[in-house]
């Protein structure tokens, strides 16, 4: 049994790095959501500022109109952001799960491994204490074989 556990034990190993592989590029995927998404926003702030600056002055219509586009665009574009920064913390959690599972199965795996050598250790020490018992029996029952 102790070799099915074994290979059982080694696949779920290998599982288990794949799953931490993938959980730690989810979470730099994660990341680089992230920070596109402050990109975005940091530049929607910059170019509002710019539009406020030149609002003070006269400005032409189409002009005005072609920064509130490109205003518009932006805010599209971080609530796209938005959308996938979502989607990719939601697939962290996923990944983080499947590798906490992976690692809950691999510990238990190696707790059976451990328990099955353990048993298998105390049924040799019982063994071999039989045989020392039963030796010490006939050498006491030879030695009173002499005395009568």
């Amino acid at each position: 049994m102790s070799r099915a556990i074994s290979l059982l034990l080694d696949s779920v190993k290998q599982q288990e790095e794949n799953a931490r592989l993938r959980y730690q590029k989810s979470i730099t995927d994660r990341n680089i959501c992230q920070k596109n998404l402050d990109a975005i926003n940091d530049y929607r702030e910059v170019y509002s500022s710019e539009l406020n600056e030149a609002g003070r002055d006269l400005m032409y219509t189409s002009t005005l109109n072609q920064y509130n586009g490109f205003i518009n665009r932006l805010d599209q574009a971080s609530a796209d952001q938005a959308k996938s920064l979502r989607q990719a913390e939601a697939f962290v959690e996923r990944c983080r799960e499947e590798y906490q599972l992976l690692q809950t199965k691999r510990k238990g795996l190696e707790k059976l491994l451990e328990k099955e050598a353990l048993e298998k250790q105390m049924a040799a020490a019982k063994a071999e204490q039989k045989m020392m018992d039963e030796a010490a029996l006939h050498s006491h029952l030879r030695n009173r074989g002499g005395d009568f």
